[in-house]
């Protein structure tokens, strides 16, 4: 019975450190396939090379972390913030004015599911 357990316990680590997530081309953190943050132009990586590429997990979709480690990477700032406006439209017809660093330039009312 232990050695059944073992084996699902290692099993279980080499498939959370194997497990796709996605690097938005812009982005700083790794998703999951469902987060409404993955734009088709997203990169699938293991999340061990997120871990080397420095990137954090999302907070909105909570992806694993490699073998439930707490994180102890700082967060390095690369210059000036990445926000563009809104491509969204108001009802009204005009632009929306809502800045935006998400990957595909919608803010989060108008991000396209």
């Amino acid at each position: 019975m232990k050695q059944i357990a073992f084996l699902f316990l290692i099993l279980f680590t080499f498939n959370a450190s194997s497990q796709t997530v996605y690097k938005t081309p812009s982005g700083t953190k790794y998703h999951l396939a469902n987060c409404r943050m993955v734009t088709n132009v997203s990169k699938g990586i293991t999340i061990g090379a997120a871990l080397e590429l420095g990137l954090l997990p999302c907070k909105i979709c909570k992806p694993p972390l490699q073998n439930n480690s707490k994180l102890s990477i700082k967060k390095s700032t690369k210059g000036s913030s990445s926000t563009v406006q809104c491509k969204g439209k108001t009802k009204a017809g005009s632009r929306c004015k809502h800045k935006t660093s998400i990957g595909n330039g919608y803010c989060f009312q108008h991000n396209p599911d």
